[in-house]
């Protein structure tokens, strides 16, 4: 993860834990293709029109809010490449009015024009601004069951766990073993078909961001899905030729599946922060003097202009704010790693953070 990246991570919570009440809370959300005259024209017109709020006090935020943002709109000489985020207004606590004039310059193009007044800001376009671009689909898959999951850089979501009724294997001879086995080998295939039907259902939407889909779990289930499961062709051609074996069919078994799926995709950054880490131990080990850990050594060498890589375990992340001006002056490399990864448990092992040096 970027430094970037992990101060908007950042600002975006500071923004979600702020509460008001009505209509305290303007959101306004500018995209580069807009044009600032008739953003300010647009914000005047808001601000006319505010005088019809009924409510004073509402009434008084909403036209404080459009003030504000008018003052600065008409100070830009030249328009952000990726356009303006406002986030203005009141919280009240106790008694007491704490002023919000949080200007956000995206790190990706603002994809639409946005107003809104509210009690809560609108951070949907801005959070996802934080994820990254890539998706991995992982598809866990054992007769009768199938568990789904998109990971996200290093952070894995579950978005389905579902069973479908498979009949039990028999013992019983003759006639009525075959007409039960044909029957099993029938609803297997509708299983197979059900799990087309979710991935379409999930992913033709946006397939363009999906990189991958790994199939995982059963081995000979996967192969057998592939070869008689209908899915929409588009999807199918995002499947993976490796298939991962696991054991459990769940949530854990999709934690179990990301580790060897960032070896078969090897442009995830889960794949890049292993690397890292294993590189950072290859030096840890042959004693090189390349390689540093502990809070103050990294940071003495960091503030030298020693520091080639920064990594840095989440947990410890709000580190970043502190260091974000030598980092980008020294144009140190950030690598955030996630706490849920066998990286991130063994970096934690060395205090939180560690760094490869240049010298």
């Amino acid at each position: 993860m970027s430094a970037e990246r992990q101060q908007l991570k950042k600002k975006v919570s500071q923004l979600k834990a702020y509460k008001g009440r009505h209509s305290s809370f303007t959101t306004l959300y500018i995209p580069p293709t807009k044009n600032l005259i008739e953003v300010i024209n647009f914000v005047k017109a808001e601000l006319a029109g505010s005088e019809n709020i009924k409510s004073k006090a509402n009434r008084k935020n909403v036209q404080d809010n459009l003030s504000a943002i008018l003052t600065e709109l008409t100070k830009i000489k030249e328009f952000p490449e990726n356009g303006l985020a406002f986030f203005y207004g009141f919280e009240e606590e106790g008694g007491t009015n704490t002023e919000i004039r949080e200007l956000v310059i995206p790190p990706s193009p603002v994809s639409q024009f946005v107003y809104l007044c509210g009690r809560e800001f609108v951070i949907d376009e801005l959070e996802g601004m934080t994820l990254p671009k890539s998706l991995v689909v992982i598809c866990l898959i054992e007769g009768g069951k199938v568990t789904i999951g998109y990971l996200r850089g290093k952070h894995m979501e579950m978005v389905l766990d579902e069973d479908f009724y498979i009949i039990g294997k028999t013992r019983a001879g003759g006639q009525s073993a075959k007409r039960y086995l044909r029957l099993r080998e029938e609803k297997m295939v509708e299983f197979f078909n059900f799990v087309g039907r979710k991935l379409d259902d999930l992913l033709l939407e946006n397939l363009d961001n999906v990189d991958a889909i790994v199939l995982g779990g059963n081995t000979i289930r996967c192969l057998e899905f592939l070869d008689k499961g209908n899915m929409d062709y588009r999807v199918r051609e995002k499947i993976a030729d490796t298939i991962i074996p696991v054991s459990i069919i769940d949530e854990t078994g999709l934690f179990q599946a990301m580790k060897e799926a960032s070896r078969v995709l090897k442009e995830t950054e889960i794949y890049a922060e292993r690397q890292a880490w294993d590189s950072f131990m290859g030096d840890v080990m042959k004693g090189s003097g390349l390689v540093t850990y502990g809070k103050t050594e990294v940071l003495e060498a960091l503030h030298q202009g020693r520091v080639a890589i920064l990594m840095v375990v989440e947990d410890n992340a709000d580190i970043i704010d502190d260091l974000y001006d030598e980092i980008s002056t020294f144009r140190t490399e950030l690598m955030v790693f996630s706490s849920q990864t066998e990286s991130g448990a063994q970096l934690k092992g060395f205090g939180g953070i560690a760094a490869r040096l240049r010298y």
